[in-house]
């Protein structure tokens, strides 16, 4: 369960976080807004408040989808509707306050890696002094980490399946 719940978002904070960090420069095209364009400066990729508010942004929407798609309380009430519980956690407001505090500690980590993630490619180009990594955000990384993820499962899957078919075939021997 903690490996679902620790990026139980996905990529929806780094995709709102990019896209509040890109409004300023939206708006600032629009209005000519000196303002507007300082605030686009400062807050475009190389400009001094990008990677803070980047991460800062990242935090948040990790944390606040995570408790938008998994509300601890309604958790509490189907798990008591349907008969389970959480070994040693007393059901009701109890499960719901342990699953809250779960929830927070996952989404701290999945805040963490999600910030790290986005970092990677300015901490690789600071070091490398190349530019070739500024399309390449951690948003792609995690899209390419989730599709590769899933294509290894997918096979594991078919050559469990390879594995039955074989199984089905020794017993149809067996039948004649």
């Amino acid at each position: 369960m903690s490996r679902l719940l620790l990026l139980l978002p996905g990529v929806m904070p780094l995709i709102f976080a990019s896209s509040l960090l890109g409004l300023p420069l939206a708006l600032g095209r629009l209005t000519d807004s000196a303002a507007l364009e300082r605030a686009a400066a400062t807050l475009s990729p190389g400009g001094p408040l990008y990677l803070p508010v980047n991460v800062a942004l990242i935090a948040f929407f990790n944390y606040y989808y995570t408790f938008l798609q998994l509300e601890p309380k309604d958790l509490s009430e189907q798990l008591k509707r349907t008969g389970a519980a959480i070994p040693g956690i007393r059901p009701g407001k109890q499960t719901a306050e342990y699953v809250a505090s779960t929830l927070t500690r996952m989404s701290l980590l999945g805040s963490i890696f999600l910030g790290v993630l986005s970092l990677a490619p300015a901490g690789v180009e600071a070091l490398t002094h190349l530019s070739a990594f500024r399309g390449f955000a951690g948003t792609s990384v995690l899209i390419m980490v989730g599709v590769a993820t899933d294509t290894a499962r997918r096979l594991r899957a078919e050559q469990a399946m390879a594995k039955y078919q074989d199984v089905d075939k020794l017993y149809d021997e067996f039948k004649m």
